[in-house]
């Protein structure tokens, strides 16, 4: 026995380029052998990802299940429907204007006719056949009659502008939509053998494609009697042009990046040789190119029905879910994701973490001092990699972009410019050695870096600079000295201060290093 139902989708967890779907049925089934018909599934969908199970009153077992493609003349797509009935309705008034329009031109042209034949009225009226009060009211007739005639083509033309315009708008929405809800969806045949009378409750779970989530973050920076805090809200922006509505569904998005799950890549041997130019070769054959494989459309599976597959845990709240290395966090309430590949933003949580500030600069380059704010993410997830639009209190200072941090990993935003914290650098000494007799010449460089604190609290501040780095034997480089010295050096000669500035104070870094090289070898890269 075929019984024909269309599973409504109850739950959704999104994943970061897809989504899985659980969808439901309900009938009544009595005992023996059935078919349950089970279509309006979206095109979107993986058939390998298919599962069917359920549960009910009534003891079934589940002997096959297949997918096979189903047609429709129109698409099943309710709004889809009514916007394809807008059009029709829209067509019908435009065809009804453009009959008006053709009634119009008929009496246009026997208005002409008409007009012609009044030349016999002129004649009559100089041969004293016609009087003249009747000419004058068969000329004011014409004069009424083209009155009305153009008034009457000019309210049709405004009203044919109008249809057309609504009608261009009602065929590029019902394109959008079908792009997604096309007229032709998957069913699910699924055979099964009740071995008892009673109710039952179909469940369909599958991939789909063309979903994705991805997080968004504010990140707010306050000030605590103790310090300073963090305070992450993070919220997830949920798209999908998956050809089946999710409305009113039980709503997941998951931390799991399914897309690194595959193949780890194979590291072969790394060869150097000496470089030989190509020679010709013979071109090769073709190759032939081979099309995707069929993918399997049966999958089946023994089960007793009246099992429940899972237990779905109902929140008031947003929640988490932790499993292994994966948070799973539930939206509040029900949620509604339609099938337009718009965006729909959902809260996901709140966390506040203790933070420390300091700044940093890099005066070479900009007279900027950078507001740089370090935590730890305590939080139970990872903070996947996202846009983040940044708040020092309530002030708005810029929009970033926050890499993946694991669980108990460091945290690291900059938070705008200090505009109370000020830098210049400037060049105080460029002295060459003059002495003819050295083949050498020697020339001494040296910086000033001025930092001036204007707020009313001490700060940590971190300045970076460098000196050049000889890329050639016969050139020295040589830093003479620093005040005060460089916290670090690397040996690229990139160096740090870190300074603690008192509220109101000045700060002045300075160094010099010495360039030598010989005086035929002429030196490039000095930009001072």
């Amino acid at each position: 026995m075929d019984i024909g139902l269309t599973p409504s989708v109850t739950s959704v967890t999104v994943y970061s380029l897809q989504a899985r779907v659980t969808a439901e049925a309900r009938t009544t089934l009595t005992a023996g052998t059935h078919r349950l018909v089970m279509g309006d599934l979206p095109l979107s969908m993986d058939t390998n990802s298919l599962r069917v199970g359920g549960k009910g009153a009534a003891r079934t077992r589940l002997l096959s299940v297949d997918v096979k493609p189903q047609h429709y003349a129109r698409t099943p797509a309710e709004n889809v429907r009514a916007v394809e009935e807008r059009l029709e309705q829209l067509e019908d008034e435009l065809q009804a204007a453009s009959d008006e329009q053709a009634i119009l031109d008929a009496q246009g042209r026997y208005l002409e006719g008409l007009r012609g034949a009044s030349e016999q009225y002129a004649r009559g009226l100089a041969l004293g056949r016609t009087k003249v009060e009747e000419q004058d009211r068969i000329s004011r007739f014409f004069h009424e009659q083209d009155q009305g005639l153009r008034a009457s083509r000019r309210d049709l033309d405004k009203q044919k502008r109008k249809i057309n315009r609504t009608l261009d708008k009602a065929r590029r929405e019902l394109e959008q939509m079908k792009s997604a809800r096309p007229p032709e969806r998957y069913q699910a045949i699924v055979e099964l053998e009740a071995l008892s009378e009673g109710e039952f409750n179909a469940e369909l779970t599958y991939n789909v494609k063309q979903a994705a989530w991805k997080p968004l973050y504010d990140i707010r920076l306050l000030e605590t009697e103790g310090g300073y805090d963090l305070e992450i809200e993070g919220l997830a922006q949920i798209s999908q042009s998956s050809g089946q509505d999710w409305l009113d569904v039980d709503l997941k998005v998951s931390t799991a990046r399914t897309e690194l799950n595959r193949r780890v890549p194979e590291l072969k041997p790394w060869y150097v040789d000496v470089y030989s130019p190509p020679t010709p070769r013979a071109a090769t054959a073709r190759r032939q190119k081979s099309g995707p494989a069929p993918q399997a459309m049966l999958m089946a599976a023994s089960i007793e029905a009246d099992e429940p597959i899972a237990a779905q845990a109902a929140t008031a709240t947003v929640s988490t879910e932790e499993r292994g290395a994966t948070v799973i966090y539930s939206v509040a309430g029900r949620g509604n994701v339609p099938s337009d590949g718009s965006p729909h933003k959902t809260s996901l949580f709140q966390s506040r973490l203790p933070a420390r500030v300091d700044y940093i600069t890099v005066p070479k380059h900009t007279d900027a001092v950078f507001r740089r704010t370090k935590g730890y993410n305590e939080g139970p997830a990872p903070l996947l990699a996202g846009s983040v639009h940044l708040f020092v209190g309530q002030r708005f200072v810029g929009a970033s972009r926050l890499d993946y941090v694991p669980v108990g990993d460091e945290v690291e935003l900059l938070l705008g410019v200090e505009e109370r914290i000020t830098v210049e650098r400037k060049l105080v000494r460029r002295e060459v050695d003059k002495t003819r007799l050295r083949d050498k010449r020697q020339t001494q460089y040296g910086y000033e870096i001025v930092i001036k604190n204007l707020l009313s609290r001490s700060v940590g501040i971190e300045i970076h600079d460098h000196v050049p780095v000889a890329r050639h034997e016969e050139i020295t480089v040589k830093l003479v000295n620093s005040v005060p010295e460089p916290t670090e050096r690397s040996e690229l000669n990139l160096m740090e201060w870190r300074l603690t500035l008192p509220a109101g104070a000045t700060e002045k870094v300075r160094y010099e290093y010495q360039l030598e090289h010989p005086r035929s070898l002429r030196v490039a890269g000095l930009v001072d």
